[in-house]
């Protein structure tokens, strides 16, 4: 009798009845539902995806073959829409977890690497962090801490030589 009730439905909305779609609807959202709830295991994922079965099922009646096996169908577009929904959290969260890693790792490459400018003495890193981070060319720098050129080239040179040190002295060491 329910494949009677659910054909003829499927008859009418494939002929233009709107409502019939309505019947189908109150027959089967609650197994739609039941299902998403379970493969989801939230409820509001679970609704929107119910919801989203339901009217990609009034979209797609026409190509629905058998009109007395509406249940089956739709619970297959529900099944579907939930193993996708789920594909896209599966790698929503190993992007999420990849971010996590790239930004715990960039403070502690930075830390290190203020670390050891905060190790340098005053006289290289100043020109240093005039040079890089304050990009101020080597004039310019040698205009404001009124020093020669070459001296602000020499002393950026050696704070590099001893930054390579610093961020390396541990690399080589065996334990």
């Amino acid at each position: 009798m329910n494949d009677a009730v659910d054909d003829n439905a499927v008859q009418a909305c494939r002929q233009g009845d709107k409502t019939a779609y309505a019947t189908l609807v109150e027959r089967h959202y609650r197994r739609v539902f039941a299902l998403c709830l379970g493969m989801m295991g939230n409820v509001h994922d679970a609704e929107d995806i119910a919801q989203e079965t339901m009217l990609r099922g009034f979209s797609n009646i026409r190509k629905l073959s058998d009109a007395g096996r509406f249940e089956p169908w739709i619970l297959k577009i529900a099944r579907n829409l939930c193993l996708d929904a789920l594909r896209k959290q599966k790698r929503a969260k190993a992007r999420a977890t990849r971010q996590e890693v790239r930004d715990a790792q960039e403070p502690k490459e930075n830390h290190d690497l203020e670390q050891a400018i905060k190790r340098l003495p005053l006289e290289l890193r100043v020109p240093l962090t005039m040079y890089y981070f304050e990009h101020n060319n080597t004039e310019s720098v040698a205009s404001r801490l009124n020093i020669s050129r070459s001296l602000v080239c020499q002393r950026i040179r050696t704070a590099r030589d001893e930054l390579h040190v610093l961020l390396t002295e541990g690399e080589h060491h065996e334990p």
